[in-house]
């Protein structure tokens, strides 16, 4: 991170102006976690769930932050070190406001990324095919930092030789992604698909999870651009919201001889999103391809390898909605395999008064698919077994189980060399742990 003096952070979030004496100082990092502080890091106070990180802000003085961003003076503070304290009415806020600082001291074109499902995977794609045209100038979001707080930590990697960051923005309610692209101002806009995930909260409506992803495509300037899935649902309202030129994506904008290192259909759609993206910056088609080539996605993503069993496990356990599911579902079924198909799927949440009704769609199409044992996890894969025996799956090759751990024996005794499993399911759920 390049340095901001201590004064220009107060000004940046809207602080009180520091005393004379600590004004010049150095900032030369960000962090919200106080056991990973560098020296001349600011600290910044957060609100977790679990606890307060004005709890952790004189310890994180005492590691060599340079100060601390808070809501208020901890109890029993050391007087010496209050000029160190910038005190704003939100952290988490005044983290984003510094993060749009650092981001519009860089000539960097930002390109975002949301969508109900593939949101990780294009981003993968756009960075891995940047990086293979230009080695070296792209930024990426790493692992799940697709957050409010995710998000402004990944832009304060921005350098100087940067000319591209590939940002992953998430959604957890209505104007989330809103603030995410207040801090980045993103240059090009993609939405991958509007799905299920996360209806609840959004009003229970997936008229209300498309309004909450063109927030996006508003935030675009006019000569920005927006990319878009042509075939989805919402197309025409996602179109009507944007005041640049839109473009658009379709599987069969990928030629059908490429031939792609990560399986699934879906994942055709999600590099085709990618391809239009790399192609209006202008790079030739060949060496996106060889980026292509070269992607890797993250942990539990789509992930193939062989047991020391002697199976094959196809994890894509990080997460699960009513489209991810299905679409990997229809990957497993048509991979080679010698052996039984067996599918671990876990609860999908987040799903609200819908639940009920998308478990049970879900057990009725598995029931058509091509699949030897069903073991299901969690209360709502309950109504999932039931409809699919209902749907003609053999009941005897239904196994329900409440929590992944229980099904370590299970696994270990059914499965035999040749075999393959599925291991997918929400991120509550912990699948990794039926193994």
């Amino acid at each position: 991170m390049k340095p901001f003096t201590f004064s220009e952070v107060a000004q940046s979030i809207g602080a009180p102006p520091p005393a004379v004496s600590v004004a010049n100082l150095q900032v030369t990092g960000a962090c919200v976690d106080s056991r990973k502080v560098q020296p001349g890091d600011l600290f910044f106070a957060l609100f977790g769930e679990r606890t307060d990180g004005h709890h952790f802000v004189l310890n994180a003085l005492e590691q060599g932050a340079m100060g601390a961003v808070v809501q208020y003076i901890p109890d029993h503070f050391p007087e010496a070190l209050l000029e160190r304290l910038l005190v704003v009415e939100s952290p988490i806020h005044a983290l984003g406001k510094l993060a749009n600082a650092y981001r519009r001291s860089h000539r960097v074109k930002v390109i975002a990324i949301t969508g109900s499902t593939g949101k990780t995977s294009v981003k993968e794609w756009i960075a891995a095919a940047l990086e293979a045209c230009e080695p070296g100038v792209t930024l990426k979001t790493e692992g799940n930092y697709n957050t409010e707080i995710g998000v402004p930590l990944t832009l304060f990697q921005l350098s100087d030789s940067h000319k591209y960051a590939v940002l992953e923005m998430g959604m957890r309610g209505p104007g989330q992604i809103d603030w995410l692209c207040e801090i980045a101002e993103p240059d090009i806009g993609v939405i991958t698909q509007i799905g299920w995930s996360h209806i609840e909260l959004v009003g229970g409506s997936r008229e209300g999870i498309a309004n909450a992803k063109a927030e996006l495509l508003r935030r675009l300037p006019p000569e920005g651009i927006a990319v878009l899935p042509k075939r989805d649902h919402f197309y025409d309202y996602l179109r009507s919201q944007c005041r640049c030129p839109v473009f658009t994506f379709a599987i069969e904008d990928l030629p059908l001889e490429i031939q792609l290192p990560i399986m699934g259909e879906h994942q055709r759609l999600n590099a085709a999103a990618a391809l239009t993206v790399i192609r209006l910056l202008g790079y030739e088609q060949e060496k996106i391809l060889q980026g292509f080539q070269a992607v890797q996605m993250p942990d539990m993503r789509m992930s193939l390898t062989n047991h020391p069993d002697g199976w094959t496990l196809l994890n894509d356990a990080y997460n699960a909605n009513p489209d991810s599911m299905r679409a990997a579902v229809l990957a497993f079924v048509t991979m080679p395999c010698v052996g039984q198909r067996v599918a671990v799927l876990g609860d999908m949440k987040e799903l609200g008064d819908f639940s009920t009704d998308l478990h049970q769609s879900l057990g009725r199409w598995l029931a058509q698919q091509p699949l030897d044992w069903l073991a299901l996890v969690g209360p709502e894969m309950l109504r999932t077994a039931q409809a699919a025996k209902e749907g003609g799956f053999p009941s005897d090759r239904i196994l329900h189980v409440d929590c992944a751990k229980q099904l370590r024996g299970w696994i270990k005794e059914h499965l035999r060399p040749g075999d393959s499993l599925l291991l997918k399911g929400s991120r509550a759920m912990e699948m990794e742990n039926a193994l």
